[in-house]
């Protein structure tokens, strides 16, 4: 699966995307193609200029719909992300 395809897979399910929340899936999206996305909330909020609050919204989002799960976090305290 490519990272377009996830994207447009979550489309379909009529996620509603804010333009943070496609900030926040387009740069798990890549890594969540290869099978995992392990990124700290402060590695998301450098990359996508977003505050921490809203990437917090964002992520929760993207959980509550079901488009990732947590499977737990890495060493340094990265939550990581993989597909449902």
């Amino acid at each position: 699966m490519t990272p377009q395809q996830i994207l447009a897979g979550w489309r379909a399910k009529n996620l509603v995307v804010t333009e943070d929340v496609h900030a926040v899936a387009a740069l798990l999206a890549p890594a969540l193609a290869r099978g995992e996305a392990h990124y700290r909330v402060e590695e998301i909020v450098a990359r996508t200029g977003l505050s921490q609050d809203r990437v917090h919204d964002c992520l929760r989002m993207l959980l509550k719909r079901g488009c990732v799960r947590q499977t737990g976090c890495t060493a340094d305290g990265a939550p990581v992300y993989v597909l449902p």
